[in-house]
């Protein structure tokens, strides 16, 4: 083989005729968690998102939705490098859980909350520039009920002190932890009447994921009740529920007693056990002497010929 031949073989060419330039090969950390983590992770977004979209829906004065994403685990390099810039951002700490984390939420939807608390009408709207000043003042007070209701969320595993400090705006002035370092990101979709955008936090993995082994029971070594803090007296709504059944507004208004109604849940399938309003597990309704009693049977969406 000629030496052109082997360069084109080894080395792909542009259309000029020229080498075309490598790409860095990003080699991305294997993730530690687990499937009980990512279960009580959203139980805790879950309860994040109600408790963020209540105080945000009284700071801005306008009502606001917040969506789940999935749980994600990055790197804090990777993270940093998949935000657009400008955007708006703070560092958070969260003693006793060391390392520095992140809370992030996109320039349109950060731009429409400043018009909203400045008496407008709250567009989403795209920019280049950094955010001024007095848009950082405002914005740090989100950053700051953030944090805070992520404290009240993550109570069940660990009493944290969030502490929110210098927003920014610039990928560069922001970075303040090795490339490396493992971060726990929750991920969320706020909408604001004419504004959507993502809204995220990001958490150092290592202490976390110390809080959810102990949680979850999934830790090697035994684990005291000693050591999950408040996990022993924490009550949880839960719930054991048909499937769910359409019903026309219609039909709603004229029912009276003494109405049937037809579910849409066969006599053969097991119901779901919620915790809050996350599905939890597949369990199967019986009795147990004169109490009524179900039996778990496996993870959501189970069968129950396959008990």
């Amino acid at each position: 083989m000629r030496s052109e031949e082997v360069q084109r073989a080894v080395v792909p060419l542009g259309r000029d005729g020229r080498p075309k330039p490598l790409r860095r090969l990003r080699v991305r950390p294997a993730g530690t968690m687990k499937e009980e983590h990512e279960r009580v992770l959203a139980l805790l977004s879950q309860n994040f998102c109600r408790l963020f979209a209540a105080d945000l829906t009284t700071f801005v004065g306008s009502e606001v939705e917040i969506a789940i994403a999935p749980v994600q685990q990055w790197s804090w390099d990777d993270l940093l490098n998949v935000l657009p810039e400008p955007y708006c951002a703070a560092r958070l700490t969260m003693p006793p859980i060391p390392g520095i984390g992140l809370i992030v939420l996109d320039i349109p939807m950060a731009i429409a909350i400043v018009e909203k608390l400045l008496g407008g009408a709250g567009i989403a709207q795209e920019s280049v520039e950094p955010l001024t000043e007095v848009e950082v003042a405002l914005l740090g007070e989100v950053h700051q009920r953030a944090a805070s209701d992520l404290a009240e969320s993550l109570s069940l595993l660990v009493e944290t002190q969030p502490v929110v400090a210098r927003q920014e705006s610039r990928l560069e002035l922001i970075r303040a932890a090795a490339a490396r370092t493992l971060l726990i990101a929750l991920e969320f979709e706020i909408t604001m009447k004419d504004a959507s955008g993502h809204f995220r936090i990001a958490i150092p993995a290592p202490g976390l994921l110390a809080k959810l082994e102990a949680f979850s029971g999934t830790a090697a070594p035994p684990v005291s009740l000693g050591d999950t803090g408040r996990l022993a007296n924490c009550t949880l709504e839960t719930s054991v529920r048909f499937n769910e059944t359409p019903l026309a507004s219609r039909r709603v208004v004229d029912l009276s007693p003494g109405d049937v109604l037809l579910l849409n849940h066969r006599t053969d399938e097991p119901l779901t056990l919620f915790v809050g309003e996350v599905p939890y597990l597949s369990v199967l309704a019986g009795r147990r002497g004169t109490q009524k009693a179900f039996a778990v049977i496996g993870p959501p969406g189970k069968k129950g010929a396959d008990h």
